[in-house]
């Protein structure tokens, strides 16, 4: 069983069963309310935090010259108090390997906020971001920020939690690395997964560790941000078909023709969207332990985020 690092996740405190919520309301989405209890989570509400109560009547995003942030009822205009407390919150973050915040919010939502035309919230103009998600997203390029809203697709959700745990053992193996062998082995274990996502990076990162005796130091922090990079873009069917096939040429010699046959047309099925990537991943852990190919069974390809986390009905 692979030890999983706890995540630092910034997350909507609503989402995090506070009552914050405009309407005083508790949010109980299943996902999040799971995703807890494996991460260290840092909870922030940030209209409570610039003085609006709870319950409070609503605020709006109107277009203008820029985005406003609007409360209809009295006519505020608070969006300088939203940009004001959103640069002194991220500023006092030490280190964050990830956000979850909350969907359609006017502060938070990374997706499906309503903006309006008017101040009174009555013309509506189109959908798009929260505030505060708009100052995370321009200062965390490189991790992953999400609303509940967008992990009910399956796949994002996915992505979502590969690139979170990937990115705290990443945090956790760089307060520790002392020498080049700590940054072999690591890289290592991650050798699949980041050619799933992108073989390119794969190949800059292996140059860099073959070179990292030169400047350790330097290379580390090049390795981070290659690593970060690398699994931003969501892989394609096709780039992890082609990554599962890879994996077979560890195997190939010990197993009989028969189970290579059936597992080169699962993952065609795969590619068709009949099968899905859990149980071809299954299939190749099993094979490990019984042939004891211990370089896939420590692959974090094979199990990039706790099993239990894949479960969760939304």
């Amino acid at each position: 069983m692979r030890k999983f690092p706890k995540p630092l996740l910034v997350m909507s405190a609503c989402l995090d069963l506070q009552t914050v919520r405009y309407n005083g309301e508790v949010v109980k989405d299943p996902f999040a309310i799971k995703l807890r209890e494996y991460c260290h989570v840092i909870p922030v509400c940030p209209e409570v935090s610039i003085g609006l109560g709870v319950p409070r009547d609503k605020v709006i995003i109107q277009k203008g010259e820029s985005l406003r942030l609007i409360q209809p009822s009295t006519g505020r205009d608070i969006t300088q108090l939203m940009l004001s407390f959103s640069k002194e919150f991220l500023d006092s973050l030490e280190a964050v390997d990830g956000f979850l915040l909350k969907s359609k919010s006017p502060s938070c939502g990374v997706s499906n906020t309503k903006i309006y035309k008017d101040p009174q919230g009555k013309e509506f103009y189109g959908r798009g971001k929260g505030l505060f998600a708009i100052q995370v997203l321009e200062r965390y390029q490189l991790l992953p920020v999400e609303d509940e809203g967008r992990l009910k697709n399956k796949e994002i959700r996915e992505h979502f939690l590969v690139r979170l745990f990937a990115i705290a053992d990443l945090r956790e193996f760089l307060s520790r690395a002392q020498d080049v062998k700590d940054l072999v082995e690591f890289h290592s274990r991650y050798k699949y997964l980041i050619m799933a996502h992108s073989q390119a990076k794969l190949k800059q990162m292996g140059q860099l560790v073959a070179e990292a005796k030169k400047n350790f130091k330097e290379a580390l922090s090049k390795y981070g941000i290659l690593f970060m990079e690398a699994l931003k873009r969501r892989p394609t069917k096709g780039q992890h078909a082609n990554t599962l096939l890879h994996i077979m040429g560890h195997l190939s010699r010990a197993l009989k023709k028969s189970e290579k046959e059936h597992f080169y047309s699962l993952v065609e099925s795969y590619k068709a969207g009949q099968r899905d990537l859990y149980t071809l991943l299954e299939i190749i852990k099993s094979w490990s332990y019984r042939f004891d190919e211990k370089y896939l069974t420590h692959q974090v390809y094979l199990e990039p985020y706790p099993n239990e986390l894949n479960v969760i009905q939304q």
